[in-house]
């Protein structure tokens, strides 16, 4: 009798754990997500790496040039239509550059060459007698 309690039990637990409320976090705690943000605006910008795509908490996205900064937030301005947006630390939810990164373009790099000396070496090697 225990054994199909047990049994019993535990097939409803794992045919209701899906239904149970989920905890869905906006990503890291506040305080820490702000300096995260900050310190990553502050060094794109003294790196002149100002184009950027920043996701906000409420779901909208903005993309432009960072062009100011300060402590509670910075400026984008649009490179299309020159509007400026003051966002603040606080509602960013991810900051990342625009087109693709040093490293991607490193490893396509590599990849290229690695490809056109194996071609070269193959038709070396298949043409060696003629």
């Amino acid at each position: 009798m225990n054994r199909t309690l047990i049994t019993l039990f535990l097939a409803l637990t794992i045919v209701l754990v899906p239904f149970r409320p989920g905890v869905h976090g906006q990503g890291p705690s506040a305080p820490a997500a702000e300096t995260k943000f900050k310190t990553e605006v502050v060094n794109r910008f003294n790196k002149k790496e100002v184009r950027v795509k920043v996701k906000l908490r409420n779901g909208s996205e903005v993309k432009g040039r960072i062009t100011q900064t300060n402590d509670s937030g910075f400026s984008l301005t649009d490179e299309k239509t020159g509007s400026r947006t003051d966002i603040a630390y606080t509602d960013v939810l991810n900051v990342e550059g625009r087109g693709m990164s040093k490293t991607k373009k490193i490893a396509m790099g590599i990849g290229i060459g690695a490809g056109v000396l194996i071609a070269v070496v193959a038709y070396a090697i298949t043409h060696l007698g003629d």
